[in-house]
């Protein structure tokens, strides 16, 4: 009995320093995460400051993890979205950058926020949704400083997106008065002035065939086309002449209405590539324009 007794007395003890001791090491692990919260964020500052964003990320997500409900938990959102785009990692630095949007509410930091995410947005090539958040900016900020970078940028996702005249317009907005606003019109027009139709190719090309490539730039094909069409035409009609009707019927249906149609068909694609050339002519000129000014 007295040895039961014993043994139980043993356990207990045993249960209470195990419990003691796992407070204990609780206490050193935890307790100094709270009271250095703010360390903590130095910490995760240098680590991204070089470079290594893998671990300021962490440090930052164990500052989010043990202070939810600090005011500072949005700003380690944000840096935790700068630091995955730095990564390239733009899903993940959507998400974060989301986040802190959301906690900062309605202030002029979520302004910041959403900045930054219209950015990241616009690298990432989804233009309707950074129109979305440089609007949101347009429509809700006091800072001059904001106004002009989300005019700024919206001017770039137009050039991006070929929106000529939104181009124009935010630029205009964002220097107000300047030079470069004038060169800015001077490209636009004389691009939009440029432009081959491709209906009117392919009109040309069913007239003369040929005729649509040259006019879209394409000299060596639109010769090539005249050449090859005129010479099937030709056969087609010898052997008209000829009264050798079967093989008249034979040409025109196997080659002449093969490369008359093909002729017309890359008359207009003709025009289009001509088009999309000058489009990133263009948007290259623009870009050299405004890149020494951005905000």
């Amino acid at each position: 009995m007295h040895v039961i007794a014993w043994i139980h007395c043993k356990r207990y003890k045993m249960q209470s320093i195990r419990y003691k001791s796992l407070f204990l090491l609780f206490c050193i692990l935890y307790f100094p995460l709270f009271a250095y919260s703010d360390d903590i964020l130095s910490i995760a500052d240098d680590l991204s400051s070089r470079k290594l964003y893998d671990d300021a990320i962490t440090e930052y997500k164990r500052f989010i993890f043990f202070n939810p409900n600090s005011p500072q938990t949005a700003e380690a959102y944000y840096k935790i979205g700068l630091c995955y785009r730095s990564e390239g990692k733009i899903h993940n630095a959507i998400e974060a950058l989301d986040k802190s949007i959301f906690l900062y509410k309605d202030s002029e930091l979520a302004n910041r926020s959403r900045l930054t995410l219209a950015t990241t947005l616009i690298a990432s090539k989804n233009y309707n949704l950074a129109k979305l958040e440089l609007t949101k900016i347009i429509n809700s900020t006091n800072d001059e400083s904001l106004l002009k970078k989300a005019l700024y940028f919206y001017g770039i996702e137009a050039i991006y997106t070929r929106d000529w005249r939104s181009a124009e317009e935010y630029f205009r907005k964002f220097y107000q008065k300047s030079d470069n606003i004038d060169k800015i019109n001077s490209i636009i027009k004389t691009t939009e002035r440029s432009y081959k139709s491709p209906t009117k190719a392919k009109v040309m090309s069913a007239i003369i065939p040929g005729a649509g490539q040259i006019y879209s730039g394409n000299w060596k094909d639109g010769i090539n086309a005249f050449i090859l069409n005129s010479a099937i035409i030709s056969g087609v009609a010898y052997n008209v002449y000829k009264k050798d009707y079967d093989n008249a019927l034979i040409v025109a249906y196997l080659l002449l209405l093969r490369y008359y149609r093909g002729n017309i068909y890359y008359a207009g694609k003709d025009a289009e590539r001509y088009n999309q050339r000058l489009d990133d002519q263009t948007a290259n000129d623009l870009i050299k324009i405004v890149l020494i000014d951005e905000p």
